[in-house]
C-alpha cells in the first residue's frame, strides 16, 4: 500500500479554515493572529485547551474506480506515535458526501483520546468529476484508499448523515479494515428524512439553490455562522451531492429508513453504535428490526447535529463506546480553556517546552492536556 505523504501534498483549492492553533515540535504554529479578542474556534466556540497540543496535516489520496481516476482530500488530526502507544486505531470520519468536513470539526476533540481523526472530502465535492466517481460506490473506494494510505490495519468508522451509505459499502466489501462502526443520524436518500425536511430540501433544489444548508439545520447560531456555512460553501461548485440525493425511490437499495437499516446491519460483526438527535432531527428515526447488539443513543435536546448542540455529552459517550470496542480506557480531558492564558503559559520563558535538556518539570501546567503533552514530549 502507498503511504500518504502529508507533508508534501498540495492543499486543495477550497479554503482551509483559518481558526487553528496547534503545537508542533514544541513550537506554536498560530494560524490566526492571537489578538486580544476571543478567538473563534471549533464551530464558533472558543479554541479548547487540547487544540494547542494537536498535530495536523492534509493531503490528497489517489484512487481509481471503474476505470476513472481521482483524488480524495484527506485531513489527519492527531499524533500517530501517541495513538500507537495507546493501542487504538484511528477514527475515519465520514460526513455527508458533497459537503465540506467543516461541520464535523467538533469531532476533532476525539484526538484527546489519543486517536487520530481522519476527515475526508470526496472527489466532486469542490468541482468537476467524471460520472463514475459520482456514486456511493466510488466514495466507498475512496475510503478504502484513505485507510490504506494511513498504513494501519483497522480504523474506527464514524459516519454521519448520508455518509452512512459509503461507510456501509466499505464495511461490506472490506470488513477487515473496520474495528467498530458508529452511525450518526444515518440516511440513504431523501425518503429516509422526515417529510417536512425532505420537502424543504426539494424546495431549495427546485429554486436552483444548494441543498447543503437544508441538510445541516442547527439551533447553534455560532455553528450556523461558521462550520455549517463553511461546509455548505465548500459544496457550492461541487457535482457530487445532487446525484446522491436523487436516489430516493422506494426500491433504492441504499435506503436506511424503517427496516432497511436493520437489514444492512444484519451481517455486521463489529461493535456498532446508532446515535441520533431528538424530535428535531431531520432523519425519520422509526428504525425497525435492528440487531440486538446495536447500541442506541438518543440526544433529545439536539437535532441532526448532536455533536454541535450537545457536544460535550456526545463526545464523552462516543469515547465511552470506542473505548469499550477497543478494550482500553483513554484520556477524557474534554474541557475548554481560556485562549490567552493558555497561549501565554505555553510560550512563556518558564514553559517546560522552552527549557533545555531532556528532563522537564510539567507540573506547572494548569490543564491535564498541557501536562500530558509535556510529559509525552519529554519521553520522546
Amino acid at each position: 500500500a502507498t503511504v500518504l505523504s502529508l507533508a508534501t501534498s498540495p492543499r486543495p483549492a477550497r479554503r482551509v479554515p483559518q481558526r487553528r492553533f496547534v503545537v508542533q515540535g514544541g513550537a506554536f504554529v498560530v494560524a490566526a493572529a492571537a489578538a486580544p479578542r476571543a478567538a473563534v474556534g471549533w464551530c464558533g466556540e472558543a479554541v479548547p485547551s487540547w487544540a494547542f497540543f494537536v498535530k495536523w496535516d492534509d493531503g490528497r489520496v489517489p484512487f481509481e474506480w471503474e476505470g476513472a481516476k481521482g483524488e480524495a482530500y484527506c485531513r489527519v488530526v492527531g499524533d500517530r506515535a501517541r495513538e500507537a502507544k495507546a493501542g487504538v486505531p484511528p477514527i475515519l470520519l465520514v460526513g455527508t458526501p458533497g459537503l465540506g468536513y467543516d461541520y464535523l470539526e467538533n469531532l476533532e476533540a476525539l484526538t484527546v483520546s489519543d486517536r487520530r481523526v481522519v476527515e475526508v472530502v470526496f472527489a466532486g465535492t469542490n468541482g468537476a468529476a467524471s460520472a463514475p466517481l459520482l456514486t456511493a460506490d466510488a466514495c466507498a473506494a475512496q475510503l478504502g484508499a484513505v485507510v490504506r494510505s494511513l498504513g494501519v490495519q483497522k480504523v474506527s468508522l464514524v459516519a454521519h448523515g448520508l455518509g452512512a451509505v459509503p461507510a456501509l459499502r466499505m464495511l461490506e466489501r472490506q470488513p477487515t479494515l473496520v474495528s467498530s462502526l458508529s452511525l450518526l443520524s444515518p440516511y440513504g436518500s431523501l425518503a429516509d428524512l422526515r417529510p417536512a425536511a425532505a420537502d424543504a430540501v426539494r424546495a431549495v433544489s427546485s429554486r436552483g439553490g444548494g441543498a447543503a444548508a437544508a441538510l445541516l439545520p442547527t439551533t447553534s447560531r455560532s455553528a450556523s455562522a461558521s462550520c455549517v456555512s463553511e461546509a455548505a460553501a465548500a459544496a457550492a461548485d461541487g457535482v457530487l451531492l445532487p446525484p446522491l440525493l436523487d436516489r430516493n425511490g422506494d426500491g433504492d437499495s441504499d435506503r436506511l429508513g424503517g427496516a432497511q437499516l436493520g437489514r444492512h446491519l444484519e451481517g455486521v460483526r463489529v461493535p456498532t453504535l446508532l446515535a441520533s438527535g431528538g424530535e428535531a432531527d431531520i432523519v425519520d428515526r422509526s428504525w425497525e428490526g435492528l440487531p440486538s447488539s446495536v447500541k442506541r443513543l438518543t440526544f433529545g435536546a439536539s437535532g441532526h447535529l448532536p455533536f454541535v448542540e450537545q457536544k460535550e455529552e456526545f463526545l464523552t459517550q462516543l469515547v465511552d463506546f470506542l473505548d469499550a470496542a477497543d478494550g482500553v480506557a483513554t484520556n477524557r480531558e474534554l474541557k475548554f480553556a481560556d485562549l490567552q492564558s493558555t497561549l501565554r503559559e505555553a510560550t512563556s520563558a518558564e514553559s517546560p517546552l522552552r527549557s533545555a535538556g531532556a528532563e522537564r518539570d510539567c507540573s506547572a501546567y494548569k490543564t491535564e492536556a498541557a501536562r500530558k503533552y509535556c510529559q509525552t514530549s519529554t519521553r520522546s
